[in-house]
Protein backbone atom coordinates (compact mmCIF):
# COMPACT_ATOMS: atom_id res chain seq x y z
CA UNK A 1 0.00 0.00 0.00
CA UNK A 2 3.06 2.31 0.55
CA UNK A 3 5.72 2.42 -2.60
CA UNK A 4 8.67 4.44 -1.71
CA UNK A 5 10.62 6.04 -5.11
CA UNK A 6 14.13 7.13 -4.46
CA UNK A 7 15.36 9.53 -7.29
CA UNK A 8 13.48 7.48 -9.46
CA UNK A 9 14.00 9.59 -12.49
CA UNK A 10 18.18 10.07 -12.53
CA UNK A 11 18.37 7.51 -15.38
CA UNK A 12 15.57 8.01 -17.25
CA UNK A 13 14.44 10.55 -20.70
CA UNK A 14 11.63 12.89 -20.50
CA UNK A 15 9.13 10.25 -22.05
CA UNK A 16 10.06 7.63 -20.01
CA UNK A 17 9.78 10.11 -16.89
CA UNK A 18 6.33 10.72 -18.43
CA UNK A 19 5.53 7.24 -18.22
CA UNK A 20 6.92 6.80 -14.85
CA UNK A 21 4.40 9.97 -13.65
CA UNK A 22 1.04 8.47 -15.35
CA UNK A 23 1.91 4.97 -13.64
CA UNK A 24 1.87 7.26 -10.58
CA UNK A 25 -0.49 8.64 -10.67
CA UNK A 26 -2.91 5.48 -11.61
CA UNK A 27 -1.86 3.49 -8.12
CA UNK A 28 -2.46 7.05 -6.64
CA UNK A 29 -5.62 6.92 -7.53
CA UNK A 30 -5.66 3.16 -6.56
CA UNK A 31 -5.80 4.44 -3.21
CA UNK A 32 -1.56 3.73 -3.20
CA UNK A 33 0.52 5.93 -1.14
CA UNK A 34 3.91 7.00 -2.43
CA UNK A 35 6.86 8.81 -1.07
CA UNK A 36 8.50 10.51 -3.78
CA UNK A 37 12.16 11.40 -2.83
CA UNK A 38 13.84 13.92 -5.55
CA UNK A 39 16.34 16.96 -5.76
CA UNK A 40 14.24 17.57 -9.00
CA UNK A 41 11.71 20.47 -7.74
CA UNK A 42 9.57 20.78 -10.92
CA UNK A 43 8.71 16.87 -10.39
CA UNK A 44 8.06 17.22 -7.31
CA UNK A 45 6.19 20.29 -7.86
CA UNK A 46 4.29 18.23 -10.94
CA UNK A 47 3.25 15.08 -8.98
CA UNK A 48 3.45 15.73 -4.94
CA UNK A 49 0.33 16.08 -2.29
CA UNK A 50 2.09 17.48 0.13
CA UNK A 51 5.96 18.95 0.19
CA UNK A 52 8.19 17.65 3.42
CA UNK A 53 11.62 19.24 3.57
CA UNK A 54 14.60 17.55 5.13
CA UNK A 55 18.08 19.77 5.78
CA UNK A 56 20.85 17.48 7.15
CA UNK A 57 19.00 14.67 8.14
CA UNK A 58 16.50 16.57 10.10
CA UNK A 59 12.89 17.67 9.28
CA UNK A 60 12.47 21.02 8.75
CA UNK A 61 9.16 21.91 6.83
CA UNK A 62 6.13 20.30 5.58
CA UNK A 63 2.74 21.78 3.51
CA UNK A 64 0.49 21.14 1.08
CA UNK A 65 2.09 21.79 -2.69
CA UNK A 66 -0.46 24.47 -3.18
CA UNK A 67 1.19 26.98 -0.84
CA UNK A 68 4.49 25.78 -1.55
CA UNK A 69 6.93 27.90 -3.85
CA UNK A 70 10.23 27.29 -5.70
CA UNK A 71 12.01 30.00 -3.40
CA UNK A 72 10.43 28.81 0.13
CA UNK A 73 11.18 24.79 -0.91
CA UNK A 74 14.83 26.32 -1.64
CA UNK A 75 14.69 28.49 1.56
CA UNK A 76 14.19 25.63 3.80
CA UNK A 77 16.66 23.15 1.99
CA UNK A 78 19.45 25.81 2.14
CA UNK A 79 18.29 27.41 5.28
CA UNK A 80 18.60 30.93 3.71
CA UNK A 81 16.77 33.04 1.33
CA UNK A 82 16.92 33.29 -2.39
CA UNK A 83 18.73 36.24 -2.10
CA UNK A 84 21.68 34.75 -0.53
CA UNK A 85 21.85 31.27 -2.53
CA UNK A 86 24.82 32.39 -4.66
CA UNK A 87 27.90 33.35 -2.69
CA UNK A 88 29.57 36.36 -4.45
CA UNK A 89 32.19 38.50 -2.60
CA UNK A 90 33.27 41.61 -4.46
CA UNK A 91 36.82 41.51 -4.47
CA UNK A 92 39.33 43.83 -6.56
CA UNK A 93 41.30 40.91 -8.56
CA UNK A 94 44.94 40.47 -8.72
CA UNK A 95 47.80 39.70 -10.51
CA UNK A 96 47.34 38.23 -14.26
CA UNK A 97 47.49 34.07 -13.58
CA UNK A 98 46.46 32.93 -17.02
CA UNK A 99 46.32 34.45 -20.71
CA UNK A 100 44.83 32.74 -23.66
CA UNK A 101 45.41 34.17 -27.27
CA UNK A 102 43.96 33.04 -30.26
CA UNK A 103 43.70 29.24 -29.32
CA UNK A 104 42.23 27.41 -31.64
CA UNK A 105 41.88 23.30 -32.79
CA UNK A 106 40.59 22.36 -36.38
CA UNK A 107 36.98 21.88 -36.61
CA UNK A 108 36.47 22.40 -32.57
CA UNK A 109 37.26 25.95 -31.57
CA UNK A 110 38.94 28.52 -33.20
CA UNK A 111 40.43 32.36 -32.15
CA UNK A 112 39.88 32.16 -28.44
CA UNK A 113 40.79 34.77 -25.96
CA UNK A 114 40.41 35.65 -22.51
CA UNK A 115 42.19 36.46 -19.36
CA UNK A 116 41.95 34.95 -15.45
CA UNK A 117 43.65 36.89 -12.35
CA UNK A 118 44.34 35.48 -9.02
CA UNK A 119 40.69 36.00 -7.25
CA UNK A 120 38.29 36.01 -10.41
CA UNK A 121 35.88 33.76 -11.59
CA UNK A 122 35.66 33.75 -15.47
CA UNK A 123 32.09 31.71 -16.34
CA UNK A 124 32.02 30.15 -19.42
CA UNK A 125 28.85 30.24 -20.72
CA UNK A 126 26.71 28.62 -24.01
CA UNK A 127 24.31 25.94 -25.42
CA UNK A 128 25.20 22.56 -25.85
CA UNK A 129 27.32 22.40 -29.07
CA UNK A 130 29.31 25.54 -27.78
CA UNK A 131 32.76 23.43 -27.11
CA UNK A 132 33.66 25.02 -23.70
CA UNK A 133 35.01 22.18 -22.13
CA UNK A 134 37.15 21.61 -25.22
CA UNK A 135 38.99 24.51 -24.46
CA UNK A 136 39.11 23.85 -20.96
CA UNK A 137 40.66 20.18 -21.99
CA UNK A 138 43.11 21.62 -24.11
CA UNK A 139 44.61 24.25 -21.53
CA UNK A 140 44.95 21.20 -18.91
CA UNK A 141 46.47 19.02 -21.81
CA UNK A 142 44.23 16.42 -22.46
CA UNK A 143 43.63 17.65 -26.29
CA UNK A 144 45.82 19.51 -28.24
CA UNK A 145 45.33 23.03 -29.79
CA UNK A 146 46.42 23.57 -33.02
CA UNK A 147 47.32 27.33 -32.31
CA UNK A 148 47.68 30.37 -30.40
CA UNK A 149 49.50 30.92 -27.08
CA UNK A 150 48.72 30.09 -23.63
CA UNK A 151 50.63 32.38 -20.93
CA UNK A 152 50.87 31.05 -17.03
CA UNK A 153 52.28 33.67 -14.76
CA UNK A 154 53.43 35.96 -17.17
CA UNK A 155 55.37 32.95 -18.86
CA UNK A 156 54.23 31.50 -22.00
CA UNK A 157 53.94 27.44 -21.82
CA UNK A 158 52.89 24.60 -23.77
CA UNK A 159 50.86 22.49 -21.70
CA UNK A 160 51.02 18.33 -23.84
CA UNK A 161 49.37 16.52 -20.70
CA UNK A 162 47.16 16.76 -17.43
CA UNK A 163 50.93 15.61 -15.44
CA UNK A 164 52.61 18.79 -16.58
CA UNK A 165 49.47 20.68 -16.05
CA UNK A 166 49.14 19.98 -12.63
CA UNK A 167 52.95 21.03 -12.09
CA UNK A 168 51.85 24.41 -13.60
CA UNK A 169 49.26 24.57 -11.06
CA UNK A 170 46.36 24.06 -13.05
CA UNK A 171 43.51 21.77 -12.02
CA UNK A 172 40.62 20.70 -13.47
CA UNK A 173 36.93 19.24 -11.82
CA UNK A 174 35.45 17.28 -14.49
CA UNK A 175 31.62 17.55 -15.34
CA UNK A 176 31.21 14.08 -15.36
CA UNK A 177 32.63 12.81 -11.92
CA UNK A 178 31.05 9.60 -11.60
CA UNK A 179 32.80 8.07 -14.86
CA UNK A 180 35.82 10.29 -15.20
CA UNK A 181 36.36 12.56 -11.40
CA UNK A 182 35.90 9.54 -8.91
CA UNK A 183 37.00 5.93 -8.67
CA UNK A 184 33.80 4.92 -6.96
CA UNK A 185 34.88 1.61 -5.33
CA UNK A 186 37.65 3.70 -3.59
CA UNK A 187 37.88 5.02 -0.57
CA UNK A 188 36.82 8.77 -0.12
CA UNK A 189 40.93 8.59 1.35
CA UNK A 190 42.24 7.14 -1.60
CA UNK A 191 40.41 9.56 -4.15
CA UNK A 192 41.30 12.70 -2.50
CA UNK A 193 44.99 11.37 -2.35
CA UNK A 194 45.10 9.51 -5.67
CA UNK A 195 46.93 12.75 -7.85
CA UNK A 196 49.13 13.17 -5.06
CA UNK A 197 50.18 9.93 -4.01
CA UNK A 198 53.55 9.91 -4.90
CA UNK A 199 53.72 12.99 -1.81
CA UNK A 200 52.49 9.98 0.58
CA UNK A 201 55.10 7.64 -0.13
CA UNK A 202 58.12 6.82 2.08
CA UNK A 203 61.97 6.81 1.35
CA UNK A 204 61.28 2.67 0.87
CA UNK A 205 57.94 3.45 -1.33
CA UNK A 206 55.36 2.52 0.93
CA UNK A 207 51.70 4.44 1.06
CA UNK A 208 51.68 6.27 4.96
CA UNK A 209 48.17 5.79 5.08
CA UNK A 210 48.19 8.24 8.26
CA UNK A 211 49.08 10.68 6.70
CA UNK A 212 46.47 10.28 3.84
CA UNK A 213 43.10 9.80 6.49
CA UNK A 214 44.92 12.92 7.82
CA UNK A 215 44.51 15.09 4.45
CA UNK A 216 40.94 13.13 3.45
CA UNK A 217 39.73 14.34 7.17
CA UNK A 218 40.83 17.81 7.27
CA UNK A 219 39.19 18.23 3.56
CA UNK A 220 36.47 16.53 5.19
CA UNK A 221 36.13 19.11 7.57
CA UNK A 222 37.02 22.16 5.55
CA UNK A 223 34.51 21.31 2.83
CA UNK A 224 31.46 19.50 4.97
CA UNK A 225 32.04 16.54 3.57
CA UNK A 226 28.99 14.32 4.61
CA UNK A 227 29.99 10.97 6.07
CA UNK A 228 30.46 9.00 9.16
CA UNK A 229 34.11 7.57 8.05
CA UNK A 230 36.88 8.73 4.99
CA UNK A 231 37.24 4.97 4.60
CA UNK A 232 33.55 4.83 3.07
CA UNK A 233 33.77 3.90 -0.56
CA UNK A 234 32.97 7.34 -2.58
CA UNK A 235 30.03 5.72 -4.30
CA UNK A 236 28.14 5.62 -0.78
CA UNK A 237 27.92 9.50 -1.30
CA UNK A 238 25.16 11.74 -2.43
CA UNK A 239 25.91 13.64 -5.62
CA UNK A 240 26.87 16.55 -3.49
CA UNK A 241 29.18 14.94 -1.12
CA UNK A 242 30.92 13.12 -4.22
CA UNK A 243 31.34 16.51 -5.95
CA UNK A 244 33.37 17.69 -2.55
CA UNK A 245 35.64 14.93 -2.98
CA UNK A 246 36.17 15.87 -6.38
CA UNK A 247 37.00 19.21 -5.54
CA UNK A 248 39.51 17.76 -2.36
CA UNK A 249 41.38 16.11 -4.77
CA UNK A 250 42.17 18.58 -6.61
CA UNK A 251 42.54 21.28 -4.22
CA UNK A 252 44.72 18.88 -2.82
CA UNK A 253 47.27 19.75 -5.44
CA UNK A 254 47.88 23.17 -4.48
CA UNK A 255 46.36 24.98 -7.84
CA UNK A 256 46.55 28.35 -8.59
CA UNK A 257 43.89 28.26 -11.74
CA UNK A 258 40.87 25.69 -10.86
CA UNK A 259 38.66 25.00 -13.73
CA UNK A 260 35.65 23.99 -13.01
CA UNK A 261 33.27 22.32 -15.75
CA UNK A 262 29.69 22.09 -14.74
CA UNK A 263 30.10 22.24 -11.00
CA UNK A 264 26.88 21.99 -9.69
CA UNK A 265 25.34 19.54 -12.44
CA UNK A 266 23.04 16.82 -11.02
CA UNK A 267 23.50 17.86 -7.10
CA UNK A 268 20.67 19.15 -4.75
CA UNK A 269 20.36 23.13 -4.20
CA UNK A 270 21.38 22.82 -0.51
CA UNK A 271 24.87 21.06 -2.10
CA UNK A 272 24.65 23.71 -4.79
CA UNK A 273 24.82 26.73 -2.30
CA UNK A 274 27.91 24.79 -0.38
CA UNK A 275 29.54 24.37 -3.96
CA UNK A 276 29.49 28.57 -4.68
CA UNK A 277 30.08 29.04 -1.02
CA UNK A 278 33.47 27.15 -1.67
CA UNK A 279 33.75 28.86 -4.86
CA UNK A 280 33.41 32.15 -3.28
CA UNK A 281 36.24 31.44 -0.69
CA UNK A 282 38.96 29.68 -3.27
CA UNK A 283 38.41 33.27 -5.20
CA UNK A 284 38.74 35.71 -2.03
CA UNK A 285 41.65 33.43 -1.12
CA UNK A 286 43.36 34.40 -4.47
CA UNK A 287 42.64 31.37 -6.94
CA UNK A 288 41.94 32.05 -10.24
CA UNK A 289 38.62 30.07 -11.47
CA UNK A 290 36.96 29.16 -15.12
CA UNK A 291 34.20 28.21 -14.68
CA UNK A 292 31.64 26.43 -17.29
CA UNK A 293 28.46 26.14 -16.36
CA UNK A 294 25.02 25.76 -18.24
CA UNK A 295 23.33 27.00 -14.95
CA UNK A 296 22.61 30.58 -16.38
CA UNK A 297 21.55 31.97 -12.73
CA UNK A 298 25.11 30.24 -11.79
CA UNK A 299 27.18 32.06 -14.23
CA UNK A 300 25.59 35.63 -13.75
CA UNK A 301 25.59 35.09 -9.91
CA UNK A 302 29.45 34.08 -9.44
CA UNK A 303 31.00 35.62 -12.31
CA UNK A 304 33.35 38.43 -12.51
CA UNK A 305 33.40 37.97 -16.16
CA UNK A 306 31.74 35.85 -19.09
CA UNK A 307 33.01 34.52 -21.68
CA UNK A 308 30.21 33.36 -24.56
CA UNK A 309 30.51 30.39 -26.77
CA UNK A 310 29.05 29.04 -29.94
CA UNK A 311 29.89 26.15 -32.03
CA UNK A 312 33.79 26.62 -30.96
CA UNK A 313 33.67 30.36 -31.41
CA UNK A 314 33.95 33.02 -28.58
CA UNK A 315 30.53 35.19 -29.65
CA UNK A 316 30.98 37.64 -26.68
CA UNK A 317 32.95 38.58 -23.10
CA UNK A 318 30.65 40.26 -20.94
CA UNK A 319 32.09 42.36 -17.99
CA UNK A 320 29.88 41.07 -15.08
CA UNK A 321 28.25 44.74 -14.54
CA UNK A 322 26.77 44.76 -17.93
CA UNK A 323 25.67 40.68 -18.06
CA UNK A 324 22.52 40.05 -18.84
CA UNK A 325 20.46 36.80 -19.03
CA UNK A 326 18.88 38.22 -22.09
CA UNK A 327 22.60 39.06 -23.52
CA UNK A 328 24.21 36.26 -22.62
CA UNK A 329 21.62 33.81 -24.57
CA UNK A 330 21.82 35.92 -27.73
CA UNK A 331 25.09 36.01 -27.96
CA UNK A 332 24.69 32.22 -27.20
CA UNK A 333 22.19 32.02 -30.05
CA UNK A 334 24.50 33.81 -32.74
CA UNK A 335 22.54 36.91 -32.04
CA UNK A 336 23.47 40.60 -31.48
CA UNK A 337 22.33 41.47 -27.76
CA UNK A 338 19.88 44.22 -27.61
Amino acid sequence: RVLIMDEPTASLSAHEVDQLFKLAKTLKANGVSILFISHRMEEVFSIADRVTVLRDGRFVSTHPASEVTPESAIRDMVGRHMDDFFAKTDKEPGDLLLSVRGLSKDNVFHDINFDVRAGEVVGFAGLVGSRRTDVALALFGIETADAGSVTLNGQPVTIRTPQQAVKLGLAYVTEDRRQLGLTMPMSITTNITLPTLHQYANRFGLVQQRAERQTAETFQQRLSIRTPDVDQPAGTLSGGNQQKVVLSKWLNTQPRLLILDEPTRGIDVGAKAEVHQIIDELAQQGMGIMMISSDLPEVLAMSDRIVVMREGRQMATLDRSEATQERVMAAAMGQKAA
